[in-house]
Order: C-alpha cells, then structure tokens, then sequence
C-alpha cells in the first residue's frame, strides 16, 4: 500500500511541475482570426466575454508577419482601421515571446498555450487574455 501512494505522489508531482510547452512546429496555429474570450486580471479578477465587437487577425510566416484588428459584419465582411501590429515571434528555451510593433508602441506576450481553436498569452503587466478562434454569426 505504502509503495501505490509513493508512486502516485510522484506521478502527481511530476504531472504538477511539467509545464505543456508551445511547440514550434504549432505556431501556424496562430494563422487566421480570433476574439477574447476571457481576460484573468494581475488582482485575481477576471472578465468573460460572450461576444467581441473586435476580432484579430494573424498572419505569420517563419516567426514574423502581422496582427490587425478587424470590426466583423453581416456578411462575413470586415471594417479594418488599417492599423497593423508587426509580430515577431522569438524563443527562449521552451518559451515563445509574442513582440508586436508599430509606429507608436512597442510590447509583448508569453505564448502559454495554442490550440487549433485556442490560445492564451500573459503580457508584461501579468495580464492573462484567453482567446478562442473566431466564428462568424450565420444568419439564413
């Protein structure tokens, strides 16, 4: 008995410590048009968001290319204020760096997790923001 409850706290420690990294053969996954989700605050406070009235659109290539904001309409058009992110993807370690650019600013996200139909990044001020991929509204 003592040897079954060894094996499973360390199975459940080992579990606790490994950290699902982003893989970079994944990072295509970024590719295509996404909305917030949800936003976890650095004060422990969170915010669900049902519907985005913004999507963001990704376009990258070999660790570089672009994010823009694009207002969704009937149709499956979009609006687009032609403001454009520069992206720049680097890696440290088993950690990739999300750094966007344009005239004005400068910043970056930690790249925690990237699905098919998700992702989620952490900015410098240890804001959590939550994406899903987006899916226009049908109307018949």
């Amino acid at each position: 008995m003592k040897k079954i409850i060894f094996l499973l706290a360390i199975i459940l420690v080992i579990g606790c410590n490994s950290k699902t990294a982003v893989k970079k053969e994944d990072l295509h996954l970024l590719n295509g048009y996404w909305e917030i989700s949800q936003v976890f605050f650095a004060d422990g406070s969170s915010k669900n968001y049902k519907a985005s009235p913004m999507v963001d659109f990704f376009k990258i290539d070999n660790l570089k290319g672009f994010r823009t904001k694009l207002q969704p309409k009937i149709g499956g058009t979009f609006n687009t204020n032609k403001d454009i992110d520069k992206v720049l993807i680097t890696q440290k370690e088993t950690t990739f760096t999300i750094l966007y650019t344009n005239d004005l600013t400068q910043r970056e996200e930690e790249l925690l997790n990237l699905t098919q139909d998700s992702f989620t990044v952490k900015d410098t001020e240890q804001i959590t923001y939550v994406y899903k991929r987006y899916q226009p509204i049908q109307i018949d």
